[in-house]
């Protein structure tokens, strides 16, 4: 049962330092300033992004540990591979926004797409699956995890289109949801 709580914890911590120690340089449309932002906080960016490979790593062993409990049927593999696709994803855009320096290119919105499309699109669709082969769910369970990831899914459109502010407002939705759902729903399945 160390997954949901552990995903719940790692995620809120992620989100935590997108809000604070990221936000100032994140945006879909970089600018000088953003740049010269993380360039300034180096240490705290990458930290910040680390912190995000660390949420798409807890995440996966999540949906790993859901398809468990469910008997692993194939539609529940097929999901659990497609969120490592997400992570992939998650992992070389993050990667790119750790190795940045500053003098090189503040090429962001190629990160940012690259996660908020691929990864969290992946997310969704694996968590979406999932919800629809778990039998049992009470209701109001099913319809707050419906509500995840169609949440998860606006994000990626919202990213697709270039959207800053709504990127911004489904993710702060999406994590609010989330969080606390990771720990409802695992202690449910536990």
């Amino acid at each position: 049962m160390v997954a949901p709580y552990l995903c719940a914890v790692v995620n809120a911590l992620a989100a935590l330092a997108l809000a604070t120690i990221l936000a100032p340089g994140v945006s879909l449309v970089p600018t000088a300033a953003q740049a010269t932002y993380a360039a300034d906080h180096l240490p705290a960016w990458r930290l910040g992004w680390g912190l995000w490979i660390a949420a798409a790593l807890s995440l996966v062993a999540f949906f790993g540990w859901w398809a468990s409990r469910i008997a692993w049927p194939p539609v529940a593999r097929a999901a659990v591979v497609i969120a490592v696709a997400g992570v992939l994803a998650d992992m070389i855009a993050e990667g790119r926004l750790i190795a940045w320096s500053p003098g090189q290119r503040f090429d962001i919105d190629g990160a940012l797409r690259l996660s908020g499309i691929g990864a969290n699109g992946s997310y969704s669709l694996a968590g979406a699956i999932l919800t629809w082969r778990t039998r049992g769910l009470p209701r109001w369970l099913a319809q707050w995890s419906w509500a995840v990831w169609v949440l998860g899914i606006g994000l990626a459109v919202a990213v697709a289109a270039g959207s800053d502010s709504g990127a911004r407002l489904l993710t702060a939705g999406l994590f609010a949801l989330l969080v606390p759902w990771l720990v409802v729903f695992g202690r449910r399945l536990a």
